[in-house]
């Protein structure tokens, strides 16, 4: 009895995906994307099925998060999964309205649509008119609609002459535009929590909202994201293309994070295309004021660029050198921010914000789900930190008081030269992976942020006047908790074994047939093939008959030349 349920319980939930997921022009998608992000030795595109997470080692640590039964209910709709499934699951008591339960942790690469819906909002009425869009837009139109209102052709630029109707003729420029990221705050954020963010409700009817915005590469991830908003360009012309590449020697997985060279410093040459901010600096003698704050430093880098490590330019017979721009992250181990100073800058502003003691000073007004007696103990829960209001509430006062140092005390907002601020509020990508963005820990990071972005939005007004524009996006959304939606987990260390069994038995801890493998990109040892004779089909057949729980667990590969041309 126990055996038919469970098949009629994962009956109904593979029924339900491929209602969804099937008549939904996926694989389109996945190739328009795939073909966007291909690197020069991408041998193979991986796709999982809908829910499924390709990742690292799941997290030691098991989250406790707390959910409504009613919030829950939406989720599970949208995604046409089953509350009756989940009930049975959880063993939950059906007269309780809230619960909680034991995670593990989720994550976003896919091209499916949890992963890719965001919304974009862009105000500046004196720029731009208002209203609801129903236009599809990629994050890297962001700076191509900057480069439209300042007059600016750069490197990356993309037609946006299909959204004419959205500009005003408007010729004085911004005194300054301001990017704001809500990390993981895809639409999917939006729908589990209505009621959390009244602010940014508002703010669609006086801004060009648009409501159709979607990642367009692959993968959806924070270091791509951010450089895809920062300059415009696809994965296949930056080559920042995932978070972290995977790598197999002396028997173990190893993974090395976006822009850190070999010797582990920092090697910003990795992002092979300018940003708007590096070409709109140097094109103005370097007037602009350049500010990117993000607690990650790959989402900071992605927006700002190479700082002083850019190229110069020629002017006539004047050669002009690029400066340090203010960028800048959280250094951990010292709980306090940092930068990488041949390129950079830190604000005097970040002195004032040690992270041990921002959490004393406004642990009384701050209800969290943690608690840090001593500086160590925080490190030891600083994911939990960042995923938190104190995150959220840090960032916002953190950017504002930067604004505050480098523009306004100086008088470069009276200077007629736009300058570029962006801001990325990650409070809400940590939650969601720790607690899920569907649990009520997030609905409370997400009100925090809603909270910051309107203070923000406040601050320009008092300083600025009608004189500035202000973007909100994403860089990417996220999977379900895979307790909610029954996705299955795969490690890279798995997936490696599995791959290397084609192997002589005495080689597979030596060597990899997986030259590189990201989480939808891989890379083959093709002198390895050809010395052991295994033909990429068998790569193809083994990837293919990796299964979790008995289930599949990708849904589809491409080879390379499967992949055709469907750019922009």
């Amino acid at each position: 009895m126990t055996n038919q349920k469970n098949i009629k319980r994962n009956n109904v939930i593979i029924i339900g995906i491929l209602l969804v997921l099937f008549s939904c022009g996926w694989e389109k998608d996945y190739k328009r994307a795939a073909y966007l992000s291909l690197q020069p030795d991408t041998d193979l595109i991986l796709a999982p099925f809908p829910f499924n997470i390709f990742d690292r080692e799941a997290r030691d640590a098991i989250t406790l998060s707390h959910y409504s039964k009613e919030e829950i209910k939406n989720i599970l709709e949208d995604h046409n999964l089953s509350w009756e499934t989940l009930n049975h699951e959880w063993q939950l008591d059906a007269e309780d309205e809230n619960f909680s339960k034991e995670v593990n942790y989720t994550s976003h690469y896919t091209q499916y649509f949890y992963d890719t819906e965001i919304p974009i909002w862009i105000y500046g009425p004196k720029w731009i008119r208002t209203g609801q869009y129903s236009d599809e837009i990629n994050q890297q139109h962001i700076p191509s609609i900057y480069g439209k209102i300042l007059d600016f052709k750069f490197k990356n630029t993309i037609d946006v002459s299909y959204l004419e109707k959205i500009f005003r003729n408007e010729t004085t420029k911004p005194e300054i535009i301001v990017t704001v990221v809500v990390d993981q705050g895809g639409r999917q954020l939006y729908k589990a929590h209505k009621g959390a963010y009244p602010f940014l409700e508002d703010l669609k009817n006086k801004s060009a909202y648009f409501k159709k915005a979607k990642v367009g590469h692959l993968e959806s991830h924070t270091a791509v994201g951010h450089m895809a908003i920062g300059t415009g360009a696809f994965p296949k012309d930056s080559k920042i293309f995932s978070n972290e590449i995977y790598t197999f020697a002396d028997g173990k997985v190893l993974h090395r994070p976006v822009y850190q060279g070999k010797n582990k410093d920092w090697d910003l040459s990795e992002m092979k295309v300018p940003s708007f901010a590096d070409e709109w600096d140097l094109s103005k003698n370097n007037e602009p004021v350049i500010v990117s704050q993000c607690y990650a430093a790959r989402a900071a880098v992605g927006m700002a660029g190479h700082g002083k490590l850019f190229l110069p330019t020629t002017k006539g017979s004047e050669k002009i050198s690029p400066d340090n721009d203010y960028v800048y992250w959280q250094d951990i181990k010292n709980l306090s921010w940092s930068t990488y100073t041949d390129a950079f800058l830190v604000p005097k502003s970040v002195q004032k914000y040690n992270l041990y003691q921002f959490y004393l000073n406004h642990k009384k007004e701050i209800s969290t789900h943690f608690d840090a007696k001593d500086p160590i103990d925080l490190i030891s829960k600083i994911h939990h930190f960042q995923g938190s209001e104190f995150q959220a509430k840090m960032d916002g006062s953190l950017f504002r008081d930067t604004i505050t140092e480098t523009i306004l005390n100086t008088k470069k907002d009276k200077d007629g030269i736009t300058d570029l601020g962006y801001v990325t509020l990650k409070a809400t990508d940590a939650v969601g992976h720790l607690y899920g963005w569907e649990s009520k820990e997030a609905e409370q990071v997400l009100k925090a942020t809603d909270k910051e972005i309107e203070t923000i939005f406040e601050f320009l007004k008092t300083n600025f006047g009608d004189n500035f524009i202000m973007v909100v996006t994403a860089d990417h959304g996220a999977a379900p908790m895979p307790e909610i939606s029954n996705g299955l987990f795969l490690s890279h260390e798995r997936f490696f074994d599995t791959v290397n069994e084609l192997l002589p038995e005495s080689e597979r801890t030596k060597h990899s047939l997986v030259k590189w493998v990201a989480h939808s990109q891989l890379s083959l040892d093709r002198d390895l093939m050809t010395k052991y004779q295994i033909s990429e089909e068998a790569i193809i057949q083994k990837i293919m008959s990796i299964q979790v729980k008995e289930r599949q667990f990708f849904r589809k590969l491409w080879k390379r030349e499967e992949i055709p041309n469907l750019s922009l």
